[in-house]
């Protein structure tokens, strides 16, 4: 389950015209594909939409249904293109299956720095394919993209995220952000990878 898409502010930079240019890719690893999204794949984002348990940690519209799933996935060529995220499907190779997301959200040319999140379909959790996405993402934008730093929100009740940001490399650097949602919640841990540290952990 993902960290959060929220944090940063500013990201189109001075003046709103900078942006952050990412050659997005295929990104292979040991079990999963990481790839763009297709129209074909809005059935499966809108049955993941309708995941109590992603529901409970993402924002996702009303209704979620294939339309709004289609709607959004036809979305994302320019979003990449305008600088405000970048979202790829993870995969299961040898069935192709779509088996969550990974995406970079709030992305800030003046920092350098974006915020990580996922999410990993029932039946598939607990096989760390979460951990190989997010590490997968996270080598390519520290080695190869733009970003010096990276950055995940994770509630402090979910700890599972906390496991898979940290095979993935990040470490715990801030306990103290709160939830957006109101002054109860529970509050973020807040982990972090920066280029210098690629392959740390």
């Amino acid at each position: 389950m993902p960290g959060v898409r929220e944090g940063w502010s500013g990201a189109a930079g001075a003046g709103g015209t900078a942006r952050m240019v990412f050659d997005v890719r295929r990104l292979a690893g040991p079990t999963t594909l990481l790839r763009p999204w297709r129209a074909a794949d809005a059935p499966v984002l809108a049955g993941a939409w309708r995941d109590p348990a992603i529901r409970e940690r993402l924002d996702v519209p009303e209704p979620a249904d294939e339309a709004a799933a289609a709607r959004w996935i036809s979305q994302r060529e320019l979003a990449w293109a305008e600088g405000r995220s970048v979202d790829l499907a993870v995969t299961d190779p040898p069935s192709g299956e779509v088996i969550g997301e990974v995406g970079l959200s709030r992305l800030d040319p003046v920092r350098r720095a974006a915020l990580i999140g996922w999410w990993i379909a029932e039946g598939w959790r607990g096989r760390r394919r979460a951990s190989e996405a997010v590490r997968l993402v996270l080598d390519w934008v520290l080695a190869d993209g733009p970003l010096d730093a990276v950055m995940a929100e994770i509630d402090s009740e979910n700890p599972a995220s906390a496991a898979v940001a940290r095979r993935a490399g990040m470490r715990r650097v801030d306990a103290s952000r709160r939830a957006a949602h109101g002054p109860g919640d529970a509050p973020r841990l807040v982990f972090a990878r920066t280029r210098i540290s690629e392959g740390s952990g």
